[in-house]
């Protein structure tokens, strides 16, 4: 920046020096201007140009799908819109390199097909492939493509060597489509066939999408486990995922994200939910790691991130022999400081009703009772920047230890569809200002 002053000869001398030292001072004052912007543009370009989509933390590779000489299609639907998109792979808990030859992105149409003419490749550092060594992840480089909100995006890989147990995010909710060959590029899904193996309908190897936006938005983080991730279960049959819900988005970050929509508000929801998922233990599939260890990268590490809706630990106090309220609530408030200190606001949910589970130990009084106590604290403890009272939406009236029937998928744990809506109906928008 340039400042020129200039003098004026016929004027007094001490008006002129006066001139002089004011004109120093402009010279100053525009050099420090200067020097602030350069310094802080980058910081606020960065903040606001990728934002986070969607997320699938991943939580296992226990029998997953393998690969030889074939193509993998996967479908997700984004939480924002945008001028560009990046995908972020992840090879967290594969045993062995993941050789990838082509990776193309588009529009998702109907099935495995995608919207003519919208077909984009990925690069990885400029490459067409990319090879994931074990427990690592890679960034796609940008590509132009405009996606609106709810977008439905269709990502397909093709690996001609071969991939074993990949790894995932467990119950996606979205069938997988498989075609011998590279297809990756293909917008027809003529050659592709549905994946139907009740192990096997995950997302794989993909863990983010981010979007370049056109305009600012906060990006609120749901994470929790099942509630979260959206299972619903067949009726009598808990362990088993219901296909009739996928491809819906019938979440309860999905109906948020749309309430959000509707009310012409600029904020991204993420689903950042593993089915079986506790906050202070490690579980075996499908629960992947604990809620504490994860926060990090599932949650401060999401692009863009600026709040998060924390609601887990039912699996806590049901898997637990002597459910113990004392350590559920140390482990939140751990949770909470460690994501404020991370610069997010958060908000805590209380735990739902789950008396008369089938199958599983959470239906339990004594396990009722500690979640009762964690629920007085989430209410009035005052740690939290805000809370979301899931368990009064939920629950019956005349019997608070147990879900409303109308809400109730079955299995007395996990919400159906309509108590997925009535969860995100709970949320009040004025909590993400």
């Amino acid at each position: 920046m340039r400042v020129q002053c200039g003098s004026v000869t016929s004027i007094p001398k001490n008006l002129k020096m006066k001139q002089s030292c004011y004109c120093w001072f402009r010279r100053l004052l525009a050099v420090c201007v200067a020097s602030w912007a350069l310094a802080a543009w980058p910081t606020l370009a960065q903040s606001s140009a990728w934002i986070g989509a969607w997320t699938a933390p991943h939580s296992d590779a226990f029998l997953s799908l393998s690969l030889h000489d074939q193509t993998i299609r996967q479908v997700v639907t984004l939480h924002q819109a945008g001028q560009a998109v990046r995908v972020r792979l992840s090879n967290r808990y594969g045993r062995e390199a993941v050789k990838l030859n082509e990776v193309q992105v588009g529009l998702s149409a109907v099935d495995a097909d995608v919207v003519p003419g919208t077909t984009q490749r990925l690069l990885f550092g400029g490459h067409a492939g990319v090879t994931l060594a074990p427990g690592t992840s890679v960034l796609s480089d940008e590509v132009a493509l405009r996606v609106q909100p709810m977008q439905r995006l269709a990502i397909s890989f093709y690996a001609a060597g071969g991939v074993k147990s990949m790894s995932r995010h467990f119950t996606g909710n979205e069938f997988l489509w498989r075609a011998a060959g590279n297809h990756s590029g293909a917008e027809r899904g003529q050659a592709f066939t549905r994946v139907n193996n009740l192990l096997e309908p995950s997302w794989v190897l993909i863990d983010e999408v981010d979007v370049k936006a056109a305009t600012p938005a906060r990006v609120l983080v749901a994470f929790g486990d099942s509630i979260t991730d959206g299972f619903v279960s067949k009726h009598g049959i808990p362990i088993l995922q219901s296909t009739n819900t996928f491809g819906k988005d019938e979440r309860y970050p999905d109906f948020l994200a749309r309430r959000l929509l509707a009310a012409n508000r600029q904020v991204a929801v993420v689903n950042a939910g593993i089915s079986g998922n506790r906050l202070l233990s490690h579980g075996f599939f499908p629960g992947g790691p604990s809620g504490l260890s994860r926060l990090q990268r599932d949650v401060v590490e999401v692009a863009g991130a600026t709040d998060v809706l924390l609601l887990i630990g039912i699996n806590d106090l049901g898997v637990s022999l002597q459910p113990r309220a004392d350590a559920l609530i140390a482990g939140l408030k751990t949770a909470v400081e460690q994501l404020r200190r991370a610069g997010l606001r958060v908000i805590v949910g209380t735990i739902t009703p789950a008396q008369g589970t089938l199958g599983f130990l959470h239906g339990r009084a004594s396990v009722d009772a500690a979640r009762q106590q964690v629920n007085q604290w989430i209410r009035g403890s005052g740690v939290p920047n805000a809370v979301v009272d899931f368990d009064t939406c939920l629950r019956d009236p005349a019997a608070p230890s147990y879900l409303r029937a109308e809400f109730d998928s079955g299995d007395h744990i996990h919400p159906n569809t309509k108590g997925y809506e009535a969860m995100a109906n709970c949320v009040d928008l004025r909590l993400l200002p």
